[in-house]
């Protein structure tokens, strides 16, 4: 166990197998959530880094994200996708200096993603190495968020979507009042404890509720592949580029947006159960499966929130199939995104 989990463990952290962490003093309600501001560890994430000179010229041509303009200061978020345009991976992205870049994705994809990025960076001045370990990642989120980062990160004035990397911290700004920090394992736990003296521990769930609610959906080793970029809304947020010019999958990808009339796309869904298993279908009142689940974040007393692709047509209803157990189809209810949608995949947005 390393020094890091032990030092979890002595505040009271238990961590799940797939990564995920939880605190014996943790929020009650999504509604406490949004009184205080919170600190959590997204171990259930993965880093990779990317070191040499060919750093940016190497992702560029490899992911939908345009990496030239992590230069000018700014993060983003992408997908790496395979030769017919499905996601085989997303992440976040930010430039700690010109000759690195890291890469937070989910965890269970970091060896896959590697070992497929690989291939190609032999053809480059560039090394790929597993940094999770290396740098820790938080979340921090709430009404205090922006006032904590300035007195304990030493964080310039910062506007959303920024990025600010010095003295072992990376910094990303992902809304008025919630922060992703990636800090070096050395400083990684005076960090914390500055950052935990003045605010509360919070489980990891409550972070993905968080992205959630912004829309921002996560591939995992479960859903590599299922989704295309357009079903997720990555052109919508910033994820897919249409001017930068070819990536794997990049034909398809921009053939459906410029081209192309989905029926289905990514919402925010609202349901009741006792647990959620990830892999169960979306089904109309006939049983016939109409979509799926991308991720969900328990809101307490057995409520739900979750991404979904599902069809644009409102007008049927919508159940959670729940198998053979022999036990009534969750229904299910849309709620809204916080950006606007296109009635039409071929309206560009640049």
């Amino acid at each position: 166990m390393s020094n890091w989990q032990h030092f979890l463990d002595a505040q009271g952290a238990t961590r799940s197998a797939n990564g995920e962490i939880a605190f014996n003093t943790q929020q009650d309600s999504a509604s406490q959530a949004a009184a205080n501001t919170y600190l959590t560890e997204l171990g259930y994430q993965g880093l990779l880094a990317f070191d040499g000179p060919d750093a940016a010229k190497f992702l560029q041509g490899q992911v939908t994200a345009d990496v030239r303009e992590l230069a000018n200061g700014y993060w983003k978020l992408g997908a790496q996708c395979n030769l017919k345009g499905r996601m085989e991976a997303s992440f976040a992205l930010a430039q700690t200096n010109p000759e690195q870049i890291l890469l937070r994705c989910h965890a269970s994809l970091t060896d896959s993603l590697a070992q497929h990025l690989q291939k190609y960076a032999v053809f480059s001045k560039v090394t790929l190495n597993d940094a999770s370990d290396t740098w820790r990642r938080f979340g921090l989120w709430g009404p205090g968020a922006a006032e904590l980062v300035a007195a304990h990160g030493k964080r310039p004035t910062m506007n959303t979507g920024d990025a600010h990397s010095n003295e072992g911290l990376v910094c990303l700004k992902l809304d008025e009042q919630r922060y992703e920090l990636w800090v070096s394992d050395a400083h990684a736990q005076d960090l914390w404890q500055k950052l935990a003296s003045n605010c509360a521990l919070a489980d990891s769930h409550w972070w993905q509720l968080e992205d959630i609610r912004a829309g921002w959906a996560e591939i995992t080793a479960t859903s590599a592949g299922d989704f295309s970029p357009h079903e997720l809304h990555y052109p919508l947020i910033g994820a897919v580029s249409f001017k930068k010019g070819c990536y794997t999958g990049q034909e398809v990808v921009a053939r459906l947006h410029y081209k192309g009339k989905l029926k289905k796309h990514m919402a925010r869904i609202a349901l009741s159960a006792e647990t959620l298993d990830l892999t169960a279908a979306i089904v109309d009142s006939a049983g016939t499966r109409r979509g799926a689940l991308v991720m969900a974040s328990a809101t307490g007393d057995n409520n739900w929130e979750a991404l979904a692709v599902i069809p644009d047509d409102d007008t049927a209803e919508l159940f959670l199939a729940t198998g053979d157990t022999g036990q009534p189809a969750t229904k299910i209810a849309r709620m809204s995104l916080p950006y606007p949608l296109p009635t039409a995949d071929n309206n560009p947005e640049g």
